[in-house]
């Protein structure tokens, strides 16, 4: 399944994509969903789940705090973001 991290500023999940692009690994910067937006638009960090501890990880030694996660799920062909931090 995939995950978004949610950060205080949209220039920080580039910069954590760009950190993970230059150990080889693809991740995507998105637009916040809607659903799970509070300070209207903004992007987030989309990535596979497995890859939820590094995203965590070298989000705290890059000095950028990952605000929430979020889990998608599809259910009936509709997306269901759930908290998981």
């Amino acid at each position: 399944m995939d995950c978004i991290a949610l950060y205080d500023s949209g220039n920080y999940a580039y910069r954590i994509c760009r950190v993970f692009e230059q150990k080889g690994i693809t991740l995507q910067v998105i637009s916040t969903p809607c659903k799970v937006t509070k300070t209207g638009c903004g992007y987030c960090l989309l990535f596979p789940e497995q890859y939820l501890d590094h995203v965590i990880s070298a989000s705290v030694a890059n000095g950028f705090q990952v605000k929430e996660v979020y889990r998608i799920e599809y259910i009936q062909d509709r997306k269901k973001y759930i908290r998981i931090i």
